[in-house]
């Protein structure tokens, strides 16, 4: 996990800015001390903040520049309680295990070299004027 450029721990895939992203899963935890968290879920936070994460000054997540990569902490699928009750309860106890840890990283855009659109990595298609 070296050169990651790490902005954000969060508690879901959160993305307030449009742009192209890639979201994966990952094996293993990466260091974020000192990376600041947008978790209110107690338990959560509780787990992030002994990984090192420190609390934003704000819950509001502005989102990624390209290059930039968020690191969420997200309750894996039929271990949430919002089957049940429609939303994922404050009190509900979590552990490590029960957390899927993936990455977000906003892809680097280029510029199409025949019409000037930004595309995205290098197997693109330009949206702007279709060359490939």
């Amino acid at each position: 996990m070296k050169n990651m450029k790490i902005k954000a721990v969060l508690s879901t895939t959160v993305l307030p800015v449009d742009g192209a992203y890639e979201v994966r899963a990952l094996s293993e935890c990466p260091d974020v001390t000192g990376v600041e968290h947008y978790i209110g879920h107690p338990d959560t936070k509780t787990i992030v903040e002994e990984l090192g994460a420190i609390q934003a000054p704000s819950k509001l997540f502005f989102g990624l520049n390209p290059g930039e990569s968020a690191i969420c902490f997200a309750i894996r699928q039929g271990r949430s309680d919002r089957k049940e009750q429609g939303y994922t309860s404050p009190h509900q106890a979590v552990t490590m295990d029960d957390l899927s840890v993936r990455i977000i990283t906003r892809i680097d855009a280029g510029q199409c070299p025949f019409c000037g659109a930004q595309v995205y990595r290098d197997g693109w298609h330009c949206p702007g004027c279709g060359a490939t």
